[in-house]
């Protein structure tokens, strides 16, 4: 729990690299430094995510109409053997990527283990991305495909009284974090049930909380680590153009903040400039009296399940996925096949 890192001495610990993945990264031959370009980074991400993302084939595609007339893709995946459909929950997932990369196909191997294991719909949405879509279109895209995918779900088989998820990874964790509150604020039925944050991007320094501010020291401690660091960070404000002070950057920025939000769980990398937007949310949160879970992975860089899909710490990371969602569904499984759902992500 963030009981446990209290000071900046006891976070300074997590920002020590996993043993195991610094060897991976020694072992790694090193590439000449060049200017990237966005697409560049775009079909290097691609490249990269295969293997992580495995077959799609099991998913449907469909379009749906945003506010402003845009034609969004959604990914729809059915259970296998689905429940009655009063006893099919349904998930919500977005993908990240810093707002500037991704697609709906990058949480395939959640969407697939989430499916099979608790007979639940899950839709993994889509949204514009930056630089040529601006904030605060990202999230604009996130809540009006969360209210379609709601009013349309029976359609889909699927009924959220039974269970309402949504989540999200990265930059998918920032928009789950404020699609879930702005939920809250506008009453939104049927209710969201839980949230799943991983790795979530939810403050900038002018919004953290006064008696908070000595705890949020990731983005000095971890300004050089792997995968992100701060100049991707600084980057990242730049491409999307960020209002730091509105509900659409972060759930502080709502009036009546935190109250009455579902159970949510967070996973955190220790060697992450994001570390600490996650530990005090989760803080922050439970002390609204909101049910919550944390994953801390010390020494792991943002994004490591991804990176280093094989090392012991990303492995930890896809069981713990799994494993929260049951418990936001309130659906216990067998580790042993959360074990072999992990195994299988690149099966038809």
């Amino acid at each position: 729990m963030m009981s446990e890192y209290t000071t900046p001495e006891s976070l300074a610990a997590l920002s020590v690299i996993d043993p195991e993945i610094e060897s991976l990264v020694l072992a790694t031959p090193s590439t000449p430094n060049r200017e990237s370009t966005i697409e560049d980074i775009r079909n290097a991400s691609a490249g990269s995510a295969v293997r992580i993302i495995g077959n799609v084939s099991r998913s449907q595609v469909q379009k749906i109409p945003m506010r402003d007339g845009y034609a969004s893709e959604i990914r729809i995946y059915r259970p296998e053997n689905p429940r009655p459909r009063e006893q099919t929950p349904l998930v919500v997932l977005i993908y990240g990527g810093g707002f500037i990369l991704g697609d709906n196909k990058q949480l395939n191997a959640y969407a697939r283990a989430i499916s099979t294991l608790f007979g639940a719909t899950v839709v993994s949405i889509s949204y514009r991305l930056a630089p040529e879509y601006k904030f605060p279109i990202a999230a604009y895209d996130c809540w009006d495909s969360l209210c379609w995918i709601a009013k349309h779900a029976a359609e889909m088989g699927a009924d959220p009284t039974t269970g309402f998820i949504l989540g999200g990874v990265s930059a998918g964790g920032n928009l789950a974090a404020v699609t879930g509150q702005k939920s809250i604020a506008e009453r939104f039925h049927p209710p969201l049930t839980g949230l799943w944050l991983g790795i979530p991007f939810i403050l900038d320094e002018t919004i953290v909380p006064a008696m908070y501010k000595s705890l949020f020291v990731s983005r000095v401690q971890n300004r050089e680590a792997l995968i992100l660091n701060g100049d991707s960070v600084r980057n990242t404000y730049d491409l999307v153009g960020f209002d730091v002070l509105s509900p659409d950057f972060s759930p502080f920025n709502f009036p009546g903040a935190h109250i009455g939000m579902p159970p949510t769980y967070f996973q955190v990398a220790g060697a992450d400039p994001l570390r600490d937007d996650g530990l005090i949310y989760e803080r922050v949160l439970r002390e609204h009296g909101v049910p919550t879970r944390l994953s801390v992975y010390p020494g792991g860089p943002h994004g490591h399940y991804s990176a280093w899909p094989d090392a012991e710490i990303s492995r930890k990371w896809d069981f713990d996925v799994i494993d929260a969602f049951g418990w936001l569904l309130g659906r216990s499984v067998n580790p042993s096949s959360i074990r072999k759902a992990r195994d299988e992500r690149n099966c038809p």
